[in-house]
């Protein structure tokens, strides 16, 4: 055993059995593969990395052998090895992807080991992954574009780089781990559709400094976004603050109330016509019935008077087809939560509640777990148990793409 062994799973078994090659391009990104590689490892799939010459200049195939226990290859022999690559592994990350290598794969010119590679993989109809790191100014060339549209034409996924000033950088490894996991898994099945999530907390301010919330991170919502994203549908994400980063590739509309969620979700569907929401925030019940314009004075008592809040889900003006609500609960059991999750189906109307318990250690807000029961209109149970967020995305995206292709 390789010690890479040794992290395989060790976060969740996601990509269990999968396996993944890793092509790395002449880039000064391409450090930071290594860290995308080890996130693939800890949700259990095998990582083969293939690297360019110039790639190998930067970073050597030792590294690369070392985070994946995999031979890194460099130069490909008559033993057709991006064949028997492209046969055995489930999907391909270009990351981070010159320009160079990019066009090669659009126009088919295989005369680096990664280009052949991702072309032979295509053309077995297996998922590709690309994320572009470069200078910036060459994202602005006609060229730049219209490789980039090929690709796209192709059915490869080319993630958007993170814009700075002067360079199209890298994405958070571990976001284009959870990018390339999503796609690899389930390809572009949600293609064509367009997605409401709403994450995170909200606030409700008792005076300029002070306001009423809860303890959610945004966690599970963004674990949504992303995982529709990839899997090609049009992201809308409606988010109060958040501890957690949203992704730069979705449509983005940050609210600070329970109000402002409920205003923003109702424009929002009055606008566009949505197949789907995923209502994943905790936004606040309660709100004061008046606001301080100052600050009040520490030291002394205080009472407030609270009023309920706007429900979001009520505020829809136009409903999606599959309407998918959480709802937190403070129970003693998944026996309680069941019940509970029965109620707010009836109460809401939604096609599918996700209940799961809060006020717990160790699950729930800002925790990586959720003890849950999914149940769905009429009462069927979907599941009960503890799930990890990034696979219980998984599961809510393969609801909502198999209620919208099953006939009414």
């Amino acid at each position: 055993m390789h010690p890479a062994d040794d992290i395989r799973g060790e976060v969740n078994n996601y990509l269990e059995g999968k396996c993944i090659i890793l092509g790395v391009t002449g880039s000064i990104a391409a450090y930071r593969s290594l860290d995308t590689a080890r996130w693939l490892i800890r949700r259990g799939a095998r990582v083969v990395p293939v690297l360019t010459r110039e790639a190998a200049k930067l970073v050597t195939p030792t590294m690369f052998h070392w985070a994946t226990g995999e031979e890194a290859l460099v130069d490909f022999t008559g033993e057709t090895e991006h064949i028997t690559l492209a046969r055995a592994c489930d999907g391909m990350l270009v990351a981070p992807a010159t320009l160079s290598t990019m066009a090669k794969i659009a126009y088919g010119i295989v005369d680096n080991p990664v280009a052949l590679t991702a072309v032979s993989l295509a053309g077995y109809g297996k998922p590709l992954t690309i994320a572009p790191a470069m200078h910036s100014n060459m994202t602005r060339t006609s060229q730049y574009r219209e490789t980039e549209a090929r690709l796209a034409r192709l059915g490869a996924l080319v993630v958007p780089p993170v814009w700075s000033n002067y360079a199209a950088k890298y994405p958070n490894p571990g976001l284009l781990g959870r990018i390339t996991a999503a796609h690899t898994s389930r390809g572009r099945d949600a293609g064509g559709l367009r997605i409401l999530v709403t994450a995170g907390p909200t606030r409700e301010w008792i005076d300029r400094v002070r306001f009423i919330s809860n303890p959610s991170s945004g966690m599970m919502g963004v674990e949504v976004a992303v995982e529709a994203w990839a899997r090609g549908a049009q992201v809308d994400l409606v988010h109060g603050p958040m501890r957690v980063q949203p992704p730069h590739f979705t449509q983005n509309h940050r609210v600070e109330s329970t109000r402002d969620m409920a205003a923003t979700v109702e424009r929002l569907t009055r606008e566009a016509e949505y197949h789907a929401m995923i209502a994943a925030a905790a936004p606040s019940d309660f709100t004061p019935s008046s606001r301080y314009e100052g600050k009040y004075r520490s030291g002394s008592s205080l009472t407030l008077t609270l009023e309920p809040t706007p429900k979001v889900i009520g505020s829809l003006a136009r409903r999606p087809k599959v309407l998918v609500a959480f709802a937190a609960e403070v129970v003693n059991s998944l026996d309680e939560l069941e019940a509970k999750a029965a109620e707010k189906l009836e109460a809401t109307g939604a096609d599918i509640m996700v209940a799961n318990i809060v006020g717990r250690s160790g699950t729930g807000f800002s925790s990586s777990t959720d003890e849950v029961v999914i149940l769905e209109r009429g009462g069927k149970r979907l599941y009960r148990g503890t799930i990890h967020k990034e696979i219980l995305a998984r599961m809510i995206v393969d609801l909502v793409t198999g209620k919208i292709a099953s006939p009414p």
